[in-house]
């Protein structure tokens, strides 16, 4: 059996135990280094190759980590990265296996069992970790996060909050605290990793993070203990074959739509006869409203805040209003009315796409939601508004459109610009096939574009490349000022992250996709764009 390091087989670290003398609302250094041991990075391989990287918490001696579904889901084996300093990269010690995974929340339990080699192991473990149990908290609280994040090239993460938002739900007859929101900086990859309060003690797992494109806003989600206990009492599945019939995300109760803020995503003033038809508005399905409460058909998730309005005004026979996802979703509609009146779809016809129907629409304003069917779920797509006999499944794009409103947005860069790379988060992929584009353009990739680059002044080179934040294969397409197409799918041999470098770039508008290889779920990360050569792992 190759050697284990010493430190991982013989030192006892009990977290909790620690002298915890800080001042209050904070950590001090050695806690940070302390608590960091217990965090562990997970790389997911299946038949061998790396499919997804995110973080886990050591919560025993002997090697049990409590990790995020989603981290997992995909994968058939773990490699466990543990620090032996703080300050430096985390280094392969063990593999795990998949003990158990909740149906209902985003958790899954992890065992140490091998060497890294793939060796058994035949000493007794004596690993760093931060014991599990109920933690109370509170709106306001200071919180501390812990994992590996893709934006940190695979180095150990430290960030800082507090809660903003406790949600309940009812687990196994309980209701309970079953969801956090944090102003705490939780990016792709910190899945999975460890939330504390200021004693130290073990909170949750931060799970995901929500993002407003117009204004930039984040908040991050945790998996709070008080719902990991209920799913562990409930009994864990152990079938890996069941895993894809899992919920993505809790049971949240509480809130109600208010069509009194202002919509996430805009408002459009359209009279009967509106051009161009339709209109079309990129956005993000879903939320934390169980919107049942509406009655009807009204079923599913969505913000509290309309995420589009439309003020109508004129006579028509009728017009809808659908929701198109770009890689697949189940999703609902909602329409609050001029008169007040709700009208609600989950699925059109033939599909899961929802649509409704407005004859003869009274004049006045009319707030729309897009919510997704499962609470935790978040689907980008396009809103539909059209006076036109089209649904859903008719409005596939079957070509990059680089007309249309970015969905990610506008950057102006000029020649030296800082910092560099500048890095914009993002998630790959859509439902159109790129390859009418010539043999170099491959995958799917959103009609719109994702990222607009306005460029200005002189350079030698200019390097647009995408980073994964789990893995995944991606492809990357630009359409340059003078109208012509660059693509690429893997910059080289070593790596599936595509990069394409254009020579004394021309000022103008640069057009941006990142497409996944594959036609499906859409792959989260970050685009960079860059006057010098950017590492490509």
């Amino acid at each position: 059996m190759p050697k284990i390091e010493r430190v991982f087989l013989s030192v006892v670290l009990v977290l909790s135990a620690l002298s915890l003398s800080a001042a209050a609302d904070e950590l001090t250094s050695a806690q940070i280094d302390q608590t960091s041991r217990a965090v562990v990075r997970i790389v997911a391989e299946r038949n061998g190759v790396e499919v997804a990287t995110g973080s886990g918490t050591l919560v025993t001696a002997d090697g049990t980590i409590y990790t995020n579904r989603h981290v997992i889901e995909d994968a058939t084996d773990y490699v466990i990265e543990l620090l032996d300093d703080p300050n430096e990269l985390p280094v392969p010690r063990f593999r795990a296996r998949l003990t158990g995974y909740s149906m209902d929340i985003d958790f899954a339990i992890l065992q140490i069992d091998r060497t890294v080699d793939g060796e058994a192991i035949s000493e007794e473990l004596a690993l760093p970790f931060i014991p599990s149990r109920d933690t109370e908290a509170s709106r306001g609280d200071a919180i501390f996060v812990f994992g590996y994040p893709g934006i940190s090239d695979g180095y150990l993460t430290f960030t800082e909050g507090t809660i903003t938002t406790i949600r309940n739900g009812v687990m196994n007859d309980e209701r309970i605290p079953v969801w956090f929101q944090t102003d705490a900086q939780i990016s792709p990859g910190n899945s999975g990793g460890l939330v504390v309060n200021e004693d130290g003690e073990m909170l949750g797992l931060p799970t995901s993070v929500i993002s407003e494109d117009r204004t930039g806003g984040r908040l991050g989600g945790i998996l709070p203990m008080s719902a990991v206990q209920v799913a562990m009492a409930q009994g864990l599945e152990e079938d890996p074959s069941r895993i894809d019939s899992a919920r993505s995300g809790p049971i949240i109760e509480g809130g109600e739509l208010d069509f009194n803020q202002e919509p996430g995503f805009g408002t459009a003033e359209l009279a009967a006869g509106f051009t161009p038809d339709p209109l079309r508005v990129a956005m993000v399905s879903g939320g934390q409203v169980a919107v049942e409460y509406l009655g009807g058909d009204c079923t599913g998730y969505a913000a509290v805040a309309p995420d589009y309005r439309v003020n109508w005004s004129g006579s028509s026979s009728e017009f809808r209003v659908f929701f198109s996802a770009t890689a697949g979703g189940d999703t609902t509609l909602l329409i609050n009315r001029p008169d007040g009146s709700w009208v609600c779809n989950d699925d059109a016809e033939g599909g899961l796409d929802p649509m409704i129907v407005l004859p003869e629409p009274m004049e006045g304003q009319y707030d729309i939601w897009v919510g997704s069917y499962e609470a935790g779920a978040y689907v980008p797509g396009e809103l539909y508004v059209t006076e036109l006999d089209l649904q859903p499944g008719s409005v596939q794009a079957s070509e990059l459109d680089f007309s249309a409103e970015p969905f990610y947005g506008t950057v102006s860069l000029e020649a030296g610009f800082i910092p560099d790379p500048r890095m914009i988060d993002m998630e790959a992929g859509g439902s159109t096939d790129v390859s009418y584009l010539g043999s170099e353009c491959v995958g799917y990739a959103a009609s719109s574009p994702d990222v607009r680059l306005m460029w200005s002044g002189s350079s030698p080179t200019l390097n647009f490349f995408f980073e994964p934040s789990d893995g995944g294969d991606t492809s990357l397409i630009v359409n340059l000022p003078d109208g012509s197409w660059r693509c690429n799918d893997d910059w080289s041999g070593e790596t599936l992250n595509p990069m394409i470098q254009v020579s004394n770039p021309a000022a103008g508008q640069y057009d941006i996709w990142v497409g996944t290889y594959e036609a499906g779920p859409t792959i989260p990360g970050r685009l960079g764009i860059t006057e010098r050569n950017p590492s490509q792992e």
